[in-house]
């Protein structure tokens, strides 16, 4: 496979369950060996495993003797017009350039070299008349990779996969867009997966449009969490069926965070709270530790406090753990919610980390002085509402120093309320 579809953790692990996605990859890779445009949208929750599934449709796609070129969309090229559509097929076309400058033209490889670095050494030694890619300059780009594609795609047929464009820029999706209404002549599937809480409005449309039931080459796969008879297989049968159940209800049947769990030292107990001391695999770390750190600082610094607070959490309290006005604190929780690190919880005006374990790298991510801080303010705050101890019983433990004979006495209220 050329190009880069990374691989989650749990790659190397036999795939569980997902017939329903295979036989539509089956469906749509058919088509296209037989000489038609095919289009897939897959939808999933982070974690959900969309990266693992795609990698799978590459090797079908191979099989079949398919070209397969790969990009994955990041968040730090947002602002690259096409940066993933460059890291997909940059990188190939570079053996293959002057054979393109043959069969397109000089005029179309001009115009391509613009976006596609790999294509200027195809091009003759005459002054650059410049970029434009506004208006029917834009347009006319469209179309010239649209040929581009046709190209590629010659002998047999092509596959491009397209990882991650939620954080696809504009022009991407204009191109997406482009690309369906005027598909390639050629055999040519173009599948993109994103998650459906960061995905711009343009690219919903685009994909609904291209897999609506009107649609005769366009589907739409949503990548469902693993139901409990999965989890149990994904697990294997050293672990008994009481514990596999207890890691079902604990991940909601999603392989990344269920494999963090598992691997865990106590993966009977799974992450009851934040403070919990149960250490993730270093790749679930890092991997968290990566989506908290594109945050702003103030979004950071309000995820972190706030991870100290509940699990469902009030705006009031928030801003009280990151000692912040409560309008700051709002504008922080609207970019938590916008990067989907928290979400609207059930109960109105309160939220909640997107899954336990976000919460819990979250609050490890603060130093410990200061997580002992947060701790004290919510102890107190709580206090001076009236809360019962139970409830307060939790930051008193994780605040209180040696011989604090308030915080004993909180927590024996609460041990003999409980």
């Amino acid at each position: 496979m050329e190009g880069r579809v990374g691989q989650p953790p749990n790659a190397m692990l036999p795939l569980v369950g997902r017939r329903q996605v295979l036989h539509a990859f089956d469906g749509s890779l058919d088509a296209t060996a037989a000489g038609e445009f095919q289009f897939l949208g897959l939808v999933g929750e982070p974690g959900g495993g969309k990266t693992r599934l795609l990698g799978e449709l590459a090797a079908a796609a191979e099989e079949r003797k398919l070209r397969v070129l790969a990009g994955r969309a990041t968040e730090f090229e947002q602002l690259m017009p096409l940066g993933v559509v460059i890291d997909a097929l940059d990188d190939h076309l570079e053996t293959c350039a002057h054979e393109l400058s043959d069969a397109l033209g000089t005029a179309a490889i001009r115009l391509l070299a613009t976006v596609f670095p790999s294509l200027s050494v195809a091009l003759p030694d005459e002054p650059d008349p410049g970029t434009d890619l506004s208006g029917l300059a834009r347009y006319r780009m469209y179309r010239t990779v649209r040929q581009l594609l046709n190209e590629l795609a010659r002998p047999s047929g092509l596959v491009l996969i397209l990882d991650d464009v939620h954080w696809a820029d504009d022009t991407t999706a204009e191109l997406l867009d482009h690309l369906v209404r005027h598909p390639p002549r050629s055999p040519v599937l173009i599948a993109v997966a994103y998650r459906p809480a960061q995905v711009s409005p343009t690219l919903v449309t685009l994909v609904e449009s291209a897999t609506g039931t009107a649609s005769a080459h366009g589907r739409q796969i949503l990548v469902e969490p693993l139901n409990q008879a999965e989890v149990e297989q994904f697990l294997g049968p050293d672990v008994s069926k009481p514990q596999a159940r207890q890691l079902y209800e604990a991940s909601g049947g999603n392989p990344f965070y269920l494999e963090a769990l598992s691997r865990m030292d106590k993966p009977a107990e799974p992450l009851a709270s934040a403070t919990d001391e149960g250490e993730l695999p270093r790749a679930v770390q890092a991997a968290l530790q990566v989506e908290l750190g594109n945050l702003s600082p103030m979004a950071l610094h309000v995820a972190t406090a706030a991870a100290a607070a509940a699990a469902e959490l009030e705006p009031d309290l928030a801003a009280v753990a990151a000692e912040l006005p409560e309008d700051v604190t709002l504008e922080a929780l609207n970019e938590l919610v916008e990067r989907d690190i928290v979400r609207p919880a059930a109960t109105a005006g309160r939220f909640r980390f997107r899954h336990p374990i976000v919460r819990h790298v979250a609050y490890r991510s603060a130093p410990a002085g200061r997580r002992l801080a947060v701790h004290g303010r919510l102890a107190k705050h709580l206090a001076e509402r009236g809360a019962p101890a139970t409830v307060r019983a939790h930051h008193v433990e994780h605040s209180s120093s040696l011989g604090d004979r308030d915080a004993v006495d909180t927590l024996v209220d609460a041990a003999r309320a409980v």
